[in-house]
């Protein structure tokens, strides 16, 4: 395990993945055509998330996974804020693979990381430090988990940003959102990330994700009859991995920016300064 954090505790190594395509429009709104480039209340959206990283205790090593890396890696605005703010070189950049889950593959491959290993994205700049550390410390908390998930409920999101577009997954007892946090266990990021890959490749076969995951799992989902735990569970059959749900009440922590509209919302949060949570409300 890898530790360092306060109090001698675990702490997670992170792969941030800030990759795009070419068809993004997003992508084609940013500097060079890269999304993580994309101007957030002044500053780069990358450098959003990475400033929650390593403002986050239970943070350690950071590589930037990302497509044509030295296009992010070279750029001014990176190369300052690396010069400034990572001078004992948590930051590295890796070239990316082909898909977010082929990258992250390639990622451990490379790192060898010890220890548990989160994975987020770079387009999440509404994600803060404290809800982070949250997510760190439920995912270490669930000694069992070979996977932990973050989560926010659709009534939160709803609660707070009533006029956004957000995809959710309807469960019985209420909706859910994803906020891009994976938290890999130690011992089990290999290898999760191996079947995650499997998954992936499976996306664009509606068949071959039916029979992957049982007839009898989604016939429930559709029809309303399945909670939070029991589709947790029968992800993790089909896995055959511990995959645990973290619901976190910060509905921020969901507001990745991936239609023109949330660049207004994270904008309109972030020029709030420390005051951000009271444009969301209680």
């Amino acid at each position: 395990m890898a530790y360092g954090g306060a109090g001698g505790q675990e702490v997670f190594s992170v792969i941030l993945l800030a990759g795009d395509r070419a068809s993004d429009s997003l992508a084609q709104m940013a500097p060079c055509n890269r999304k993580a480039l994309l101007s957030i209340n002044g500053q780069p959206m990358i450098l959003h998330v990475l400033n929650t990283l390593i403002s986050t205790q239970s943070v350690g090593s950071i590589a930037v996974v990302v497509n044509r890396v030295r296009e992010i890696s070279e750029h001014s605005s990176i190369r300052d804020w690396v010069s400034e703010c990572d001078p004992s070189g948590r930051v590295c950049f890796l070239e990316g693979a082909g898909s977010p889950a082929s990258s992250v593959v390639a990622a451990l491959e490379s790192l060898s990381p010890e220890g548990s290993v989160l994975v987020t994205t770079a387009d999440s700049p509404l994600l803060t430090p404290s809800t982070l550390e949250k997510f760190c410390r439920a995912s270490l908390a669930l000694t069992d988990a070979d996977v932990a998930v973050g989560l926010a409920t659709e009534q939160d999101i709803r609660k707070a940003f009533p006029d956004a577009r957000r995809t959710f997954i309807q469960l019985k007892g209420g909706g859910y959102s994803g906020c891009n946090l994976f938290a890999l266990m130690s011992g089990r990021a290999s290898r999760a990330a191996e079947i995650w890959q499997d998954v992936e490749g499976r996306r664009k076969r509606p068949w071959q994700l039916i029979s992957y995951f049982g007839y009898t799992t989604l016939f429930k989902a559709l029809l309303g009859r399945l909670d939070l735990q029991a589709a947790f569970k029968a992800v993790s059959r089909s896995m055959s991995l511990n995959v645990n749900a973290v619901v976190l009440d910060d509905p921020l922590a969901a507001m990745d920016v991936d239609r023109p509209e949330h660049i207004l919302i994270a904008d309109a949060v972030l020029s709030q300064g420390s005051g951000a949570t009271a444009l969301i409300g209680p």
